[in-house]
């Protein structure tokens, strides 16, 4: 209730404030305004405008005279002092026109200022004459007469247009008078206005501050109510923090009656250790007497029981001001229930954490053991097919090829998902050919759509694109899977990827994987690229699966910056497409058709450190770089590859990175700190390859990184690309024709098996070669056996370092495997090269020979 009515008297002094300063400044106003009517018409009494026409006409008499005296006296007739004198007289009332404020508005007329100059010059130009001898004057009086006749004109205009302006003025002078009185008047009229309006103003606020007396004491008693039924505590302090209200639920909350909590410092319901340091640190508006800014309002600080049990509150402070100073208005919410609360859910947090900490560190860890005994598993596949097999070992080992990569992919699936949901898996871009990469897809899904009985293919819709930007690898992947897909949903039916240039200017690609299979109905549409989503339906019995692919497909499309769908009906077969931006590089790479890439091979032998703790890893590996011809040095683990590398120069290290004692990235460091192999080209082969990790590896000395499980064709393209590096550039050296017979791997196969198991060998595989090669040349083969035959004497070729023909063959592979026709001309060059490269392997049989007579029997060497 004072306070209300404090608030009115605050109201009232206010209003009269403004009432008083209102009539001041109308009553200013109106003697402002008197003051200048006044002063006009002091201006219009004291007006000079009859001496300044008065100046104006005595100038053009004094002309007149000026110019009679000069006619007398060229007549002869004139007193030379008098006419002196009259030229004094008029020059002065020149000089008076030209310099005299009184006549600005005159000088400002361009016709009145061309006069004055008129007369300035006649006068500059006799003044010599008038000031010299009586002699020169006489002489000159004729001309002076002359001149001075030619000047009336100029000195009547002065006088007729300055009467005109100066009257004019005065009418100006006259009119601001009168306009000054209207206002004047004006303003007296709204100072009347005003005072009445301002009389009804204070009459209404007058009655408006008795209802909000009315009002303020009917709030006052609804606050009362609202304090005591506060399920908060409300505690109000003065400026020195003395308790001056404490509501019921204070009461309740802090156990201090009202009567003794009044009175009190309000630092009595703190701790001793806590109350000590709030003033400065925790509310420093307090210290100041300031209005807590928003964010600063509201702290949370631990409060006193009166049984002196500390407990945890919620303060909302403000200030509100008096006339007789200032309080602290805090309402207190005991905040242990939620505490609590928030403890038990951040553990429970921490637990779930530490579980998916654990889950990451678990799928790393049997990723890594599962790509072990992969690795050996598909790099001894791979080797398998560089031996002679028949068709049903052939058969059976492509199965278990498939078998494997199935594997692969599940293992690669999960550690992708992994990847995806730690958002660690990052894009890139680089120039790739749309077309190898489509050709690539294909020979890989291949097995597995011949198992299904289903035919592969891919073809262009509309233009074909060349080499674009984008990343290739994920590309890959994301195909695969709807490839994949496809496959397993279909049996004895086709599946194809068909391309398209879309978008402004082509940069966009979309791929339609279609197939003609069993169909998904429109209510799982969506359901399919959801994770570890398998239908139960027949379309999920269909085939096993763990349902990542599709899922795993749409994260990778939308982390290329893409989209991914499917359209499809029961019975009638799907259609998945894919829409990714591609920047269009150009199209010189373009081809009629796919086309396999020739497998690299390295011409010249290289002396290889390879660094691996695992026997069954280092076994397969060896095992492929022995077979083309490079030497190996093993070992077990980084510590001994640095060993190694320090007392050897090797032409390149392949190096481990998780190993014991030592692993890649600190043994590669060591490598490049000094020594033998200081410099030499450092190949990192992990199971991790994430593009972060292999910038790591990068940063610690690693030149190329090659993913597990090892692909042959991968392995031999880095090291070839090694090679390539270490050639001598010539301008005359010619690109290898590939050389039909790599007599360095045939020497190095010699030795292995010894010149009478490998000559045996040698009529084995030359006769099953002729048959083979006469076989495939002839035609009449379908596309699935020309396929298999071709791959299973492909292999062999590669043992005895046949590239050129088993690189032939494996172009006529990979056009079976994806359905194009093998012409006829490939199929007749096929037969003169195997006759080419039978011719010189008996050369080189011959030349064995010979070396093995010229060294006395001796075991024939590879060139060191």
């Amino acid at each position: 209730m004072p306070e209300t009515i404090t608030r009115q008297a605050m109201r009232s002094r206010f209003w009269t404030t403004v009432t008083a300063l209102a009539l001041a400044v109308c009553v200013g106003l109106v003697a402002g305004l008197g003051w200048l009517v006044l002063r006009q018409i002091h201006e219009l009494e004291t007006a000079s405008s009859d001496n300044l026409q008065w100046t104006l006409s005595q100038a053009e008499v004094e002309y007149l005279k000026m110019a009679r005296a000069l006619e007398r006296g060229a007549a002869g007739g004139q007193d030379l002092a008098e006419l002196r004198r009259r030229f004094d007289i008029f020059y002065s009332r020149v000089s008076t026109l030209e310099s005299s404020q009184a006549f600005d508005a005159l000088r400002s007329d361009a016709g009145m200022s061309a006069a004055l100059g008129n007369l300035r010059a006649y006068l500059d130009s006799s003044a010599p004459f008038l000031d010299g001898s009586d002699e020169a004057l006489r002489s000159a009086l004729p001309r002076l007469a002359a001149q001075a006749a030619g000047l009336e004109q100029d000195i009547r205009a002065i006088g007729l247009t300055g009467l005109s302006i100066f009257a004019e003025r005065s009418d100006s002078s006259r009119h601001e008078l009168i306009r000054a009185l209207v206002v004047m008047t004006a303003v007296l009229g709204v100072l009347l206005c005003g005072l009445v309006l301002l009389a009804g103003v204070l009459l209404s606020l007058a009655r408006t501050a008795a209802q909000r007396s009315r009002d303020a004491v009917e709030a006052a008693a609804r606050l009362r109510g609202i304090v005591s039924a506060s399920l908060d505590a409300i505690v109000v302090t003065d400026a020195g923090g003395i308790i001056r209200e404490f509501n019921p639920a204070a009461e309740r909350i802090f156990g201090h009656a009202r009567a003794e909590a009044l009175g009190q410092p309000g630092a009595e319901l703190l701790p001793p250790e806590t109350s000590g340091e709030i003033p400065a640190e925790r509310l420093p508006f307090a210290v100041g007497k300031r209005q807590p800014l928003t964010e600063r309002r509201t702290v949370e600080l631990a409060a006193r029981h009166r049984s002196g049990r500390i407990f945890p509150a919620e303060f909302s402070i403000s200030r509100a001001d008096r006339d007789d100073g200032h309080i602290f208005v805090s309402i207190i919410r005991d905040i242990s229930r939620r505490k609590a609360a928030e403890a038990d859910l951040t553990q429970a947090r921490d637990r779930a954490l530490d579980g998916e900490r654990a889950k990451g560190e678990f799928l790393a860890v049997m990723s890594h053991e599962m790509r072990t005994p992969l690795n050996g598993l598909l790099g001894t596949m791979q080797l398998l097919r560089d031996h002679s097999l028949d068709d049903r070992q052939t058969e059976l080992l492509d199965r278990m090829e498939a078998s494997g990569q199935i594997l692969l992919g599940l293992v690669n699936d999960v550690l992708d998902l992994s990847k995806l949901e730690a958002g660690k898996m990052r894009s890139e871009k680089r120039p790739f050919s749309v077309a190898q990469l489509a050709d690539g897809v294909i020979e890989t899904a291949a097995p597995l759509a011949a198992a299904n009985g289903n035919s592969l293919s891919w073809s262009w819709a509309g233009p074909p694109a060349g080499r674009v930007l984008g990343d290739p690898q994920r590309l890959r992947q994301i195909l695969l899977n709807l490839m994949g897909n496809a496959i397993k949903f279909t049996h004895g039916g086709s599946v194809e990827l068909e391309i398209e240039r879309t978008g402004t200017g082509g940069q966009e690609l979309e791929f339609r994987v279609i197939d003609t299979g069993i169909g998904i109905a429109e209510e799982h549409l969506e359901r399919i690229f959801e994770d570890f989503e398998t239908l139960d339906s027949s379309y999920s019995r269909e085939a096993g699966g763990t349902g990542l692919g599709l899922g795993i497909a749409r994260r990778m499309a939308r982390l290329l910056g893409g989209r991914i769908g499917v359209e499809s009906e029961p019975g009638e077969g799907s259609l998945f497409w894919l829409r990714l931006p591609a920047e269009h590089l150009g199209n010189a790479e373009e081809a009629a058709g796919p086309g396999r890439p020739a497998r690299p091979a390295v011409r010249e032998p290289l002396d290889l450190l390879l660094v691996e703790d695992n026997e069954i890893n280092r076994f397969v590996a060896r095992t492929m770089l022995e077979t083309d011809g490079h030497r190996v040095t093993e070992a077990v683990n980084g510590k001994i590859g640095v060993e190694l590398a320090a007392g050897h120069r090797f032409d390149a290290i392949l190096m481990d990175i998780s190993m014991p004692e030592m692993d890649g990235p600190e043994a590669t460091r060591t490598i490049r700190s000094g020594g033998a192999s200081a410099q030499v080209p450092i190949i990192a082969v992990t199971a991790h390859a994430l593009p972060e990790e292999v910038a790591r590896f990068h940063d610690a000395g690693m030149d190329a990184c090659i993913s597990k499980p090892i692909e042959r064709n991968v392995l031999l393209e880095t090291l070839s690309g090694l090679a390539a590096r270490r050639a001598p550039s010539s301008p005359s050296a010619e690109a290898p024709e590939a050389a039909l017979v790599d007599r360095t791997r045939l020497d190095a196969l010699e030795k292995t098996l010894q010149p009478e198991g490998f000559a045996s060998l040698m009529a084995r595989f030359a006769e099953e070669a002729a048959t083979t090669v006469a076989r495939i040349a002839g035609g009449g083969l379908s596309p699935q056996d020309l396929a298999a035959t071709a791959h299973r004497i492909s292999g062999i070729c590669a043992v005895f370092g046949l590239d050129s023909l088993r690189n032939a063959l494996g172009e006529i592979e990979t056009a079976a495997k994806t359905g194009r026709d093998v012409p006829p001309g490939q199929l007749d060059a096929l037969r003169r090269l195997w006759e080419d490269s039978s011719a010189q392997l008996g050369d080189w049989s011959v030349q064995a020979r010979e070396d093995i007579l010229a060294t006395g029997g001796s075991d024939r060497r590879p060139p060191e």
